[in-house]
């Protein structure tokens, strides 16, 4: 199996990125080893990438990019085919499946294996997210004709369990999706963003594509309470903004000094610049926030609005869990 080469990231700029690093399926055994000054250290990543497929045409493509993915990561591919509980799993093993797994390994991939597995798909893939790099799944729901559905199995997952998640999407269904272009990855200055960032450059850098960060700021914003309100200072915004994507770009070159990152400042609504920048891109990379749509309630408006609409693959990371501040005990004296 081959080794995957991960940067030192020990500046204490870099600590919460080690840490969000593991949320989204980059391992942080590297934050316990000992590092060299501007050194890198070689880790073995063994988790596979996890595909759920069927035998539609969308997941046969969701087969064929995961396994180009698990290729130049060198991880191995696991493909998970479910049939009804009451099915007999060895009638209903198709040839095709272990076809995928052999293309998949004729590409480069990592050790293949093709399960059918009797049982609920998101459950089963649910109950895989904890061992797995990715999952993956193809986009279009049964019955899906104009490229604007994406299935049930696929909105279930993204977002909601510990690894990634890559919907897999062309411009519409029985499109293959597009293997050239840049990555693309959303960037506001969170947590949660800065872990999506660092796991776009770490495919951009194996894909060897360059790796468009953009960062969209509008006049409109969301509370807490879910209400829009204006900002009136336009220049202090994208001041704002532009600091921001400055701080995300210096952090993802300082993890990847060879890497081609592209800073895109856009006045606009995030979905919008994303949708836009993904009609060249080979791949959107966003952080699903979590918050008030994280508690068993899926996809915030705009990762669910890309993974219905976006022409291209998107790839959705977890919640960064936010840190928590010890409770401060005092003594009451009348006590």
């Amino acid at each position: 199996m081959a080794a995957v080469v991960a940067p030192a990231v020990r500046t204490p700029a870099q600590v919460a990125a080690a840490k969000a690093m593991d949320h989204v399926g980059v391992r942080d055994e590297l934050a316990q080893l000992p590092w060299p000054e501007g050194g890198t250290v070689e880790t073995h990543d063994e988790r596979p990438v996890v595909v759920g497929v069927d035998a539609s045409d969308s997941a046969r493509a969701a087969a064929d990019w995961a396994g180009d993915l698990a290729a130049v990561w060198g991880a191995p591919l696991h493909l998970l085919h479910s049939v009804p509980a009451d099915a007999p799993v060895r009638a209903a093993s198709p040839a095709w499946l272990r076809e995928l797994a052999d293309k998949a390994e004729s590409a480069g991939a990592g050790a293949s294996r093709a399960d059918v597995v009797p049982g609920d798909t998101i459950e089963l893939l649910t109950d895989r997210a904890d061992r797995a790099r990715m999952l993956v799944l193809g986009s279009y729901g049964e019955g899906a004709s104009s490229g604007m559905l994406a299935g049930a199995v696929a909105l279930a997952l993204a977002g909601t369990v510990p690894c990634p998640v890559a919907v897999v999407r062309g411009v519409a269904p029985r499109v293959a999706p597009p293997r050239t272009g840049p990555v693309v990855v959303g960037v506001d200055g969170s947590a949660t963003a800065h872990a999506a960032a660092l796991l776009a450059a770490d495919i951009a850098a194996s894909m060897g594509a360059p790796l468009v960060a953009v960062h969209a700021w509008s006049d409109l914003a969301e509370t807490e309470s879910g209400l829009r309100r204006m900002h009136d200072d336009w220049a202090q915004l994208a001041e704002q903004g532009g600091a921001a994507l400055a701080e995300e770009v210096r952090a993802v070159s300082e993890v990847r000094p060879a890497l081609d990152v592209r800073p895109d400042l856009v006045r606009d609504t995030p979905l919008r610049a994303l949708l836009r920048r993904a009609q060249d891109a080979r791949m959107l990379v966003v952080g699903h926030r979590g918050g008030r749509v994280a508690e068993g309630m899926g996809l915030g408006s705009t990762s669910r609005a890309l993974v219905e609409f976006a022409p291209c693959p998107v790839v959705v990371t977890p919640p960064v869990p936010a840190p928590v501040v010890p409770a401060t005990h005092t003594t009451d004296p009348a006590r």
